[in-house]
């Protein structure tokens, strides 16, 4: 049965071994645009890596475009963060001071003294989030992350589609979109407005590994820090392997087995497969940072408090510890 359902077994490790001896590694844009969101030890871990397989590493066009469009957007988004916690702050501070108001008259409760050492917390961390602040890099006005890319990815950027070629691809997405044939079906909801390069912008990504496979001898490993089920084959809430169909897919189309990882388990892997000494530490914030997107996906519309406000209510819990000399 494995023969004609290759696409649901995992391969052995030899065979593992032996595609990331010879593989082209292509990354998606989003694991290139979260090297802004980990520390500079981690970052400069994964940089460590890709130097490493720098003659092996292809981009394609897609990706590319996605990364130099959305670059400022997340470098901005990075500085917004420590507003949306003050502001965040603020809001939990007056709930607090409210729900202390109403218990003035409490015969045991002393709430002025509360409210002291309530307010003695929260500047306590308004403090430690100014100094943050201060020492945010500002990369907008220069960015060595860009500049080490540009350097790195010289020459293994790859070619856009043609008019007429990107005219297909839309096409052919509609009908895909339409019966949830992945991957990027997920993005209709939010994407259906935009246009159509960013609408089928995981389609083109996929179609343009494909081309690029078709043109080399060996296969292609993909690493993406997309989460949504049209990349990855979930069964209750575990992902259990890439999704099936593009795996078919993409051996049907050029003969070929691609192997897709998250950028944590690639890490991971080239601890094992490329004989790469990877920081476990690294690995724990990558891993960190992309379950913290899963948490951020799934949050109910109903549910009371995000995982942002349940961490910022989290912080707030150990300075009013430490003001009370717990």
């Amino acid at each position: 049965m494995r023969d004609k359902f290759s696409e649901y077994y995992k391969i052995d490790e030899n065979t593992i071994k032996e595609h990331w001896q010879q593989d082209i590694f292509s990354f998606d844009a989003n694991v290139l645009l979260n090297l802004y969101r980990y520390s500079p030890k981690t970052r400069n871990a994964f940089f460590n890596l890709l130097e490493k397989i720098k003659d092996r590493i292809w981009i394609s066009y897609q990706a590319a475009y996605e990364y130099q469009k959305n670059r400022l957007i997340v470098i901005n988004a990075q500085k917004e963060a420590y507003k949306d916690i003050r502001d965040t702050l603020e809001k939990k501070k007056g709930e607090i001071e409210a729900k202390l108001n109403s218990f003035k008259k409490h015969p045991y409760l002393p709430a002025g003294e509360l409210k002291h050492q309530i307010e003695s917390a929260f500047h306590s961390i308004q403090k430690d989030l100014d100094k943050l602040e201060r020492n945010h890099p500002d990369y907008l006005t220069e960015d060595p992350i860009l500049d080490k890319l540009t350097t790195l990815l010289d020459s293994k950027v790859g070619d856009d589609f043609t008019k007429e070629n990107l005219e297909k691809v839309y096409k052919e997405g509609r009908k895909r979109y339409e019966e949830n044939v992945p991957p990027g079906y997920m993005d209709f909801r939010n994407k259906k407005n935009e246009p159509e390069k960013s609408l089928f912008g995981d389609l083109l990504v996929w179609k343009q590994i494909i081309e690029k496979a078709k043109t080399v001898h060996h296969s292609i490993i993909l690493i993406t820090d997309d989460l949504k089920e049209d990349w990855w084959y979930k069964f209750k809430g575990k992902t259990i392997s890439p999704r099936p169909e593009l795996i078919k897919e993409f051996q049907d189309i050029t003969g070929k087995r691609i192997n897709i990882y998250q950028a944590d388990v690639f890490f991971e892997m080239a601890g094992k497969n490329l004989k790469q000494d990877t920081d476990s530490d690294a690995i724990r914030e990558m891993r960190k940072a992309r379950l913290a997107d899963e948490l951020e996906i799934s949050v109910d519309e109903n549910q009371e408090e995000t995982s942002f406000e349940k961490a910022i209510n989290a912080v707030v819990e150990e300075k009013t510890d430490k003001a009370y000399g717990n």
